[in-house]
């Protein structure tokens, strides 16, 4: 397994699988990286806030501060998507050695240094940005670092063939505070580099695809896509993804719906916030390392996305709250990659649903509707916190699937 990412919007370009001699890019995307500059939202990092927050100014409080939030419409006169006019996915982010990087621990650095595989010595990578005070509407300067890491799997993990793991820190650098909620916008389809003879002639359609969510709700939306602060119970619903093909139920304009997961009671999760006083402490020797904590967690995957006709199966977890579902009702018609089928020029692109966009990410304009969901986070960040958020893919292949046809 290998992956390609980019400086553009911390792309995953690609996450290359071989199953029994066959290759396997499990992202959609255009073959030239440079067309990512027109493909908006595919695999791409988002930020400084993810999904659709009202336009206009709203006054943020947390902690002693105060400041003022005025998102910028790009999607309608009333959206602010997915960051605004210029989000994080349109940035060109700085790869840093692990060395420099500020906001991860020493002994973070360590366990990044010591997961080098004999097969590659460059299997992790720390992205690095600065959004400036104002920035699309959002007070405060932000300093952002991601991480992005191959696993190999453990002896003893059947089918296994690797993990990547994303991992989200920022920190305000002066006094204040901030909405912030980063995702990446991956598209995912685990047929498309089949051939045509082995998928049939709906390779690039998702549909057959087995879904499974752990949700309890998903996010009310207003006839303009905004959330309006209400959530909904899944059970008896289209919603209710317990494993059914993606086509069982689906809505006729494909779904694009935010999923609230059930309560992980039994399960250690990973805190949302670090202390700024107890990352200092760490920097200055002390052992603070969520890294390892995640790169050796245990626990149940929240959302599973499998294909019987590869074989291939993607295991999510997250500390997220939930998970946006989106299938690519709106696709990018001019770009696809060769692998898929595509050209890998102009207009040969992706079909309607031929993607399932597993969005983790906090509650929808949670800043705005805090009383929605009490048990998750406000999204607001203060200069006193360091934001912590991550996504780690599983990725998995019955080989005895695969032989069998």
């Amino acid at each position: 397994m290998n992956a390609q990412v980019l400086p553009h919007g911390v792309t995953i370009h690609r996450i290359i699988v071989q199953v029994e001699g066959k290759t396997h890019d499990i992202l959609i995307g255009p073959e030239n990286p440079k067309d990512y500059e027109t493909f908006k939202y595919t695999n791409t990092i988002i930020g400084r806030y993810a999904n659709r927050v009202r336009v206009g100014e709203h006054i943020v409080k947390k902690d002693g501060f105060e400041r003022l939030v005025r998102p910028v419409s790009n999607e309608s006169p009333e959206v602010s998507l997915h960051g605004g006019l210029l989000g994080f996915d349109f940035a060109v982010w700085q790869r840093l050695s692990l060395e420099d990087a500020k906001l991860f621990t020493p002994a973070e650095i360590r366990t990044l240094q010591n997961s080098s595989t004999s097969e590659s010595s460059d299997n992790t990578a720390i992205y690095a940005y600065i959004s400036k005070d104002g920035d699309q509407g959002y007070p405060g300067k932000l300093y952002l670092e991601t991480l992005v890491a191959l696993l190999p799997p453990a002896q003893d993990e059947k089918g296994k063939v690797g993990s990547i793991v994303i991992l989200y820190r920022a920190r305000l650098v002066n006094e204040g505070v901030t909405p912030i909620n980063l995702t990446q916008h991956w598209g995912f389809n685990l047929d498309a580099s089949l051939r045509e003879d082995e998928s049939g002639s709906d390779k690039l359609s998702v549909k057959n695809h087995r879904l499974n969510i752990k949700a309890s709700h998903t996010a009310d939306l207003l006839p303009n896509g905004l959330p309006s602060g209400k959530y909904s119970p899944v059970g008896g619903t289209v919603h209710e993804h317990n494993n059914k093909l993606i086509k069982e139920g689906c809505p006729n304009d494909g779904y694009d719906h935010y999923y609230l997961f059930s309560p992980r009671l039994c399960e250690k999760l990973v805190p949302h916030r670090i202390s700024a006083k107890d990352f200092d402490t760490a920097k200055a020797g002390e052992e603070l390392n969520i890294v390892k904590e995640i790169f050796e967690s245990t626990n149940e995957p929240v959302v599973q996305l499998k294909s019987e006709k590869s074989g291939l199966k993607v295991d999510f977890d997250s500390n997220q709250a939930g998970v946006m579902f989106y299938t690519n009702n709106h696709p990018n018609k001019q770009f696809r990659k060769k692998i898929h089928g595509g050209p890998g020029m102009k207009d040969d692109g992706y079909i309607n649903g031929s993607a399932a966009f597993l969005e983790f990410h906090e509650p929808l304009s949670a800043f705005l509707h805090p009383e929605a969901t009490p048990n998750s986070t406000d999204t607001l960040l203060t200069s006193n916190e360091i934001y912590n958020n991550f996504v780690r893919a599983d990725i998995f292949v019955d080989s005895e699937r695969v032989r069998g046809g």
